[in-house]
């Protein structure tokens, strides 16, 4: 899928090899979800594509809850990384 015309695309690739795409203008901001995986590999699982609009709102809404998710774990690596000694990791 190419990007929408006038619209920037921030693209992210997760560990799992999922996509989540950012597209976004002066008017709108949308976030989609894309699970693919090839018939010959999974019959039964399906690949999807997902978008939903968001509000300004909505959007620093939900960076904030991920980034609340994110940082326990994150304190959590990091106190797992000092533990062991090793050279600091995490920022």
């Amino acid at each position: 899928m190419s990007t929408p015309k006038g619209m920037k695309c921030v693209p992210r690739t997760v560990g799992t090899g999922d996509k989540v795409l950012i597209y976004s203008d002066v008017e709108h901001i949308i976030l989609q979800l894309r699970h693919q995986v090839p018939t010959e590999e999974q019959i039964l699982e399906p690949s999807f594509k997902v978008a939903v609009s968001l509000s300004p709102a909505e959007a620093i809404a939900i960076a904030s809850d991920l980034l609340n998710a994110a940082l326990p774990q994150l304190a959590a690596l990091r106190a797992t990384v000092e533990a062991e000694g090793e050279p600091e990791m995490v920022g």
